[in-house]
């Protein structure tokens, strides 16, 4: 293990993105402790609590790091930044010209995340907006302009700030800037929630056999979640023989890979996402207080909300990166088949019956996981732990795709020096 991290940092190019990830995420947690001025910080959180309820006040606040509760510059997190793109994933299949941009390769993707910026500026206005009116309403704050407007804008900008530090994580450190953000602030609410379960046990609420029961759920999820993240199908394909000139090309074999969890940790992600909505329309519309004690976490239509949203996003995400006629029709061209499968319409067809067993499996692990904390709270009476199956599931999903990401770092590395180190064409490389 020391050995493995030495070699990571003894690469340059990986040091330095290494620290600035950490150096980011540095300015993420002070940031989220830079409370807006004129708001009394020290009740906020048992007002919100009971404006949208325990559960999905916990949620939110796990999303930022605990920033909510402090009313801080990041208060509103990513959130507004992932509304944007479930909003936008939404549209593409609807408006023909949204679909070209996505076919239209790196320009195309640079207009949609152009897209996706702007949308992320709407929707972090308007919930700012509804959360300094919230916070007016209570009495937390003078009901004053000034205060309104440096509210609005502090939150805004902290949600801006936030998406160009994801995106600069993305680009210039280990990637995946903004799931990297959503774990950090996960992590940081981990040990006072660790703090309080004990605290629960030590004072007799709680039975310590379900500290018990609680490290054999940390330890079934992360298992199972390695295991599904990391499970694929090799789907077999064999390349014809091709003759051209006195040169015989193809006729060898290859392996298609198609994941179990192709959407990793997005699917449940956005519907956890879309699932605050309902709370927090309850919390700020006034008479609509009595819808909290159906959408709340852990009811049972919320529960069955959950379950449907993470079945619907996994196989829409799939529908959006993965296209069985593309891919079937790409390797009816490139000479390639699925033996005992015809070319064309049928490996389409073959790939999609393939494609939606998986996805099934998948879907299914992922609901598992998500509903599974809930019942056993429900059962265990643990209220001061809420980092469930979701957080965990985030938390070893973007552990992993670190982990490749620089696993990635290290293969290119090695195999330039063994390029720089060797002859190459009979000549040495300087």
């Amino acid at each position: 293990m020391l050995e493995r991290l030495h070699q990571v940092f003894a690469i340059e190019e990986l040091r330095k993105r290494i620290l600035y990830t950490l150096a980011m995420l540095l300015v993420f947690r002070i940031g989220s402790y830079i409370p807006v001025p004129g708001v009394d910080t020290k009740q906020l959180a048992e007002v919100l609590s009971g404006a949208f309820g325990a559960g999905i006040f916990q949620f939110i606040d796990l999303f930022t790091g605990g920033a909510l509760q402090r009313f801080s510059l990041f208060g509103l997190g990513v959130i507004p930044y992932i509304n944007a793109s479930i909003i936008l994933s939404l549209l593409i299949p609807v408006f023909p010209k949204l679909k070209e941009l996505q076919q239209q390769g790196r320009e195309g993707r640079r207009k949609l995340t152009q897209y996706t910026r702007w949308g992320t500026v709407a929707l972090a206005f308007l919930q700012a907006y509804a959360m300094s009116y919230l916070v007016i309403r209570y009495g937390l704050a003078r009901p004053t302009v000034g205060f309104f407007l440096t509210s609005i804008i502090a939150l805004t900008a902290g949600t801006i700030f936030l998406m160009w530090v994801g995106e600069r994580i993305t680009e210039n450190g280990i990637g995946n800037g903004i799931s990297v953000l959503i774990m950090a602030g996960i992590i940081a609410r981990f040990p006072g929630q660790l703090q309080r379960t004990y605290l629960e046990i030590s004072a007799g609420t709680v039975s310590p056999i379900w500290a018990v029961g609680l490290v054999v759920l940390f330890v079934v999820v992360i298992a199972g979640t390695v295991i599904i993240q990391q499970g694929q199908r090799k789907i077999p394909i064999q390349y014809a023989k091709r003759t051209a000139g006195r040169r015989v090309y193809g006729g060898h074999t290859a392996h298609l890979p198609i994941r179990v969890n192709q959407g990793g940790v997005i699917p449940i992600i956005f519907a956890s996402a879309i699932l605050t909505l309902p709370s927090s329309v309850a919390a700020w519309v006034p008479g609509l207080s009595w819808l909290q004690s159906y959408v709340a976490p852990g009811s049972l239509i919320y529960l069955l909300a959950y379950v449907v949203l993470i079945f619907f996003f996994t196989y829409f995400y799939s529908s959006l990166v993965f296209d069985p006629h593309d891919l079937a029709k790409n390797l009816r061209e490139a000479g390639g088949f699925v033996p005992g499968v015809r070319p064309g319409d049928s490996t389409a067809r073959y790939l999609t019956d393939i494609t939606g067993r998986l996805l099934l499996v998948g879907a299914t692990f992922l609901a598992g996981i998500a509903v599974l904390p809930f019942i056993f709270r429900a059962v265990s009476g643990i209220t001061a732990f809420s980092l469930g199956g979701t957080s965990l599931l985030i938390l070893v999903g973007v552990g992993i795709d670190t982990i490749m990401q620089i696993e990635a770092h290290l293969v290119m590395r090695q195999y330039e020096s063994l390029v720089k180190g060797t002859a190459f064409l009979g000549r040495k490389r300087g």
